[in-house]
């Protein structure tokens, strides 16, 4: 009887690790809740505001990466990818530092007081007019914001600037795509192409700080730590599309 419970057991294990569909990742991985689409990626940055009794500021990233690149923000103008991390300040902005660089008064409105409160609202409240007429130019999708922004790149309906300091630079063209083999059996291997990435990051927003490039694999890269918000976590949790989306990087996971 001992020995026929245990070949049940395992039958049914293998049963549900053969069917690895979304539903299921969902309910193991206890996946992050997530906003409405309009809200998904805008946080609040309050590093000193509230100590200083001003109201934090919002930041919408869906209305800034239809213009720049993501490199532009977390390379050129040093921008931690971890909110309120950055040691940001008003003086900062006024030099031209940080959201200075564009938000001078020529490129995007200043740093003048009558402006204060578009920035420092200390609430997410996104222009829902403004975000649905996007959605209505730009791919779909299925999750995050509800827009494919990768495919929006790709298919060059949306041409974000790649540098502000040289306007004429270009993303790099590099398109070797990773294989990324599951320890667990039965669940398939993970694909990062990085044709996609390279469009829109630079090469050391990843190398060696998130990846180590320097060995073959980067140790202990599982889900459990992606959910901490480490390696693909870091922007695959609250700004690029979320880690609900299992068959983007599992295209062998099957959604039946």
């Amino acid at each position: 009887m001992k020995k026929f419970l245990m070949l049940l057991a395992v039958f049914l294990l293998m049963q549900t690790a053969t069917i690895p569909d979304l539903a299921i990742a969902g309910r193991f991985w206890q996946l992050p809740s997530l906003p409405t689409p309009d809200k998904f990626g805008d946080l609040l940055i309050d590093r000193l505001s509230t100590s200083h009794q001003v109201k934090p500021v919002y930041f919408s990233h869906w209305s800034h990466r239809t213009r720049y690149t993501c490199r532009v923000c977390h390379w050129e103008l040093n921008f931690s990818f971890k909110a309120g991390e950055t040691e940001i300040t008003e003086e900062d902005n006024r030099n031209g530092l940080y959201c200075g660089a564009c938000h001078n008064g020529k490129i995007a409105f200043g740093h003048e007081e009558v402006n204060c409160q578009r920035c420092h609202s200390g609430v997410i409240a996104p222009d829902a007019e403004k975000f649905a007429q996007l959605r209505q130019t730009l791919p779909r999708d299925t999750f995050g914001n509800r827009i494919n922004w990768a495919g929006a790149v790709m298919s060059e309906k949306l041409s974000p600037v790649a540098s502000i300091f040289r306007p004429e630079e270009k993303p790099m063209a590099y398109g070797k795509k990773l294989v990324l083999q599951a320890e667990w059996a039965y669940v398939p291997a993970a694909v990062f192409p990085h044709d996609v990435h390279s469009r829109l990051l630079d090469c050391s927003s990843c190398h060696p700080e998130i990846f180590n490039i320097k060995k073959k694999g980067t140790e202990h890269f599982q889900m459990n730590y992606i959910l901490e918000g480490r390696f693909c976590g870091v922007c695959h949790l609250t700004v690029a599309f979320p880690m609900d989306d299992c068959h983007r990087c599992h295209p062998g996971i099957k959604n039946e």
